[in-house]
């Protein structure tokens, strides 16, 4: 603490005795101060030698007998105050500073802050590595992880990013800058220096001061307003991760080894306590161990990374099954509906079945009874049929938990499909006019929509048919797939089989507008258009044969 600073300081604390009698205290402690700079000491060291102002100035107060109340501290003026110091500090910096330092000055911050959004790169990784992580979790536990995974890591940055910010620009611009700062060979005379308190004093009491605290008051209570907010928000992510803790035991307890995702929760965990305590104190006007929270910090984001790696090779060894398993039973609910040739079913139709004792149409939902209530709910509007259907009481039966469990211990993963499947039961005649209005409905202008598929297939013969003018652009190909003893010549583009060898297998992508697609080889090449084929090396087992698509409309 500066002389200037320390006089005016306990000319504060002293302003219940007269005004005379603190010229007098003020003007020797002055003149001590003056004692030890002129003895070798350094300012600071002279100031710190009276020990704490508070304690000192109550001696004082004593000594007229005067008996003065605790005081509290005014956390919020204080911080007012540190404010307003450095921003007057900042100004006192740049009036010195010539056009083309200043423009230094912009430079440097610029970089500056180039430097920490470039910080945010790792920040960025870690958010993709967890997003691949989390969202091998089914829906919707995986978007409820990733996005306090996100939470946690963009709020770490945001609150590291500012206290780099400021430790930097503090050191760079303002660490050896004092504002005003006089320096005197003697003390001044006694009308000098009423004339200048009295200065000193309107300044302080001006309009400008007192509306720049006022100011910076209220940011400060916003801050704290927001903070506390923070704070109501991050309560209850410690609460849900404990919850997840308790329940990592409950998994560890029966076998499922998963220790890096552990760690990743333990370390999360670590944060929310961190980040809370940071901005608790705040909160409160206490002061943050840097050196404890920056350690505190480092370990978490260490034990992250380890747990992160750790998970990674953990998937990496675990079995994700594109089904439910196979001792799980699907539950059906079966609506009866009429149709006529112009009927069209609206909905994402999954299989059809020919019973041609049927008159009328069969609408089959089946579903995995996970624990979730299922109802259809379908709607008539002229000759268009919407089949929905609305999720109640959505839940998860004991019985299923403790399936998933005893996969997770075996390393496996599948997926549980909480949508239904929607199967048709008609007769012949119904179903291909059902199939025919679906096919001209979503291939209209305003319905247009539609997906891509790949299947692969061998090739054993390339023909082609000169002597047919009309397909000239046309070559016949013979394949099979996998597995299947059937040869099948379908028509193909000649400009899509150019490079295309026979003894090979392709992979065919194909373009439709149906999510069901027929495996008949057949009927695969004449209701959908192929839009590429590319040549495969990989092994049978891993070759890719789609039978549908992802939901497109």
């Amino acid at each position: 603490m500066k002389k200037r600073e320390f006089l005016a300081k306990l000319r504060k604390k002293l302003s219940v005795l007269e005004e005379s009698e603190i010229d007098d205290i003020t003007r020797e402690y002055g003149g001590y101060i003056d004692e030890k700079i002129e003895s070798g000491a350094t300012e600071e060291e002279a100031v710190s030698s009276f020990g704490s102002i508070d304690e000192l100035a109550k001696e004082l107060l004593s000594a007229y007998k005067v008996k003065v109340k605790e005081e509290k501290e005014d956390p919020i003026g204080n911080f007012a105050s540190k404010v307003l110091h450095t921003i007057d500090k900042l100004i006192d910096t740049l009036s010195k500073k010539s056009p083309q330092e200043i423009v230094k000055f912009v430079v440097e911050i610029l970089i500056l802050l180039v430097i920490i959004g470039l910080l945010h790169i790792p920040v960025a990784m870690l958010v993709s590595l967890g997003k691949d992580v989390f969202y091998i979790l089914s829906s919707p536990l995986n978007r409820i992880f990733f996005t306090i995974w996100r939470f946690v890591l963009e709020f770490a940055y945001f609150i590291l990013a500012i206290i780099l910010f400021i430790r930097i620009f503090n050191a760079r611009y303002l660490k050896n800058v004092e504002v005003k700062k006089e320096k005197k060979n003697s003390p001044p005379k006694n009308a000098e220096r009423k004339q200048k308190e009295v200065v000193e004093v309107k300044q302080s009491k001006g309009a400008i001061s007192t509306i720049s605290e006022l100011i910076v008051k209220i940011c400060v209570f916003f801050l704290k307003f927001m903070a506390i907010c923070i704070l109501f928000c991050i309560s209850f992510y410690l609460i849900g991760m404990a919850i997840v803790l308790v329940f990592c035991i409950y998994l560890l307890i029966h076998g499922v080894m998963y220790f890096g995702f552990y760690l990743v929760m333990i370390s999360l965990f670590l944060l929310g306590l961190i980040f809370f305590w940071i901005l608790f104190n705040f909160v409160l006007d206490r002061k943050n161990n840097g050196v404890k929270m920056f350690v505190s910090l480092a370990v978490s984001f260490v034990l992250l990374g380890v747990g992160c790696g750790i998970a990674a090779i953990e998937v990496a060894e675990t079995e994700f099954i594109n089904s439910p398993p196979s001792d799980i039973t699907t539950e059906t609910l079966t609506e009866e509906l009429t149709m006529d040739e112009d009927t069209i079913f609206i909905g994402n139709i999954s299989d059809y079945v020919v019973d041609n004792s049927l008159e009328n149409v069969l609408v089959e939902y089946r579903y995995y009874p996970l624990g979730t209530t299922m109802s259809t709910r379908i709607t008539k509007d002229d000759d268009y049929v919407y089949l929905d259907w609305d999720l109640e009481n959505i839940y998860l039966k004991g019985e299923f938990l403790d399936h998933m469990i005893r996969d997770l211990s075996e390393k496996k993963v599948y997926n549980y499909y909480i949508e239904p499947t929607i199967v048709i039961t008609a007769n012949e005649k119904n179903i291909e006019i059902i199939r025919e209005n679906r096919q001209k409905y979503y291939q209209s202008g305003t319905n247009h929509t539609s997906c891509d598929f790949v299947r692969t297939y061998f090739i054993y013969t390339i023909i082609d048919r000169e002597e047919d003018e009309e397909e000239s652009d046309t070559l016949y190909v013979v394949l099979n797939e996998f597995q299947s003893e059937n040869l099948v010549t379908v028509p193909i583009s000649r400009a899509l089989l150019d490079g295309v060898t026979e003894g090979y297998y392709y992979e065919f992508t194909f373009n439709t507008y149906q999510s069901y697609i027929d495996t008949d080889i057949e009927n695969i090449f004449e209701e959908n258009e192929v839009v590429s084929i590319k040549k495969t090396d990989k092994p049978i087992d891993e070759q890719i044969h789609e039978d549908s698509c992802s939901v497109f409309y």
